[in-house]
């Protein structure tokens, strides 16, 4: 028997050439009536760019600051899904309840493991781009250290090929 699908964690990097992944979450929450959370894991900034915020802006403003460009990132996904969810779903289909969406600032397979687990996800949905033998070998990919990674069934859509990494 297949494991039933309650939340269901679709990881994204946003760009382009991710419609495919995201259309597969989407089809998933919905066939599953699940619910959706959207996932977007953004890179910390490594300890030189911080330790230059830190000698130029007081900490509450940099907070401050930190926070409104999350909260602007976290606006203009909300507006590209929605604008996705009103383009591509029938007049029949529905999502179960709006999908949830949380921009996290973390190293991006780590974040989405631990986003899955505290959610308690069902399923781990995601795209993997067609990268080089030698890039996987030296670096790997965010969903190859997911799917190694996770006890949570993992749906990796691929993507093709394109310049920007999962």
């Amino acid at each position: 028997m297949l494991p039933t699908i309650n939340t269901l964690l679709y990881a994204s990097d946003i760009s382009e050439g991710s419609r495919p992944a995201f259309r597969m979450a989407v089809e998933q929450a919905v066939r599953h009536q699940a619910n959706i959370v959207f996932l977007h894991a953004v890179e910390p900034f490594n300890g030189a760019a911080i330790e230059l915020l830190e000698a130029h802006l007081p900490h509450d403003t940099q907070n401050l600051h930190d926070r409104d460009w999350l909260n602007g990132h976290k606006a203009r996904i909300t507006a590209r899904i929605q604008s996705f969810l009103d383009t591509e779903l029938s007049a029949g289909e529905a999502l179960a309840q709006p999908p949830q969406i949380r921009v996290l600032i973390g190293p991006p397979a780590k974040t989405i493991i631990r986003s899955a687990d505290k959610l308690s996800a069902d399923l781990i949905v995601m795209g993997e781009r067609s990268t080089s033998t030698a890039s996987r070998l030296f670096f790997g990919s965010t969903a190859r250290k997911v799917l190694h990674h996770t006890r949570i069934p993992v749906l990796i859509v691929p993507l093709g090929a394109s310049k920007n990494n999962d």
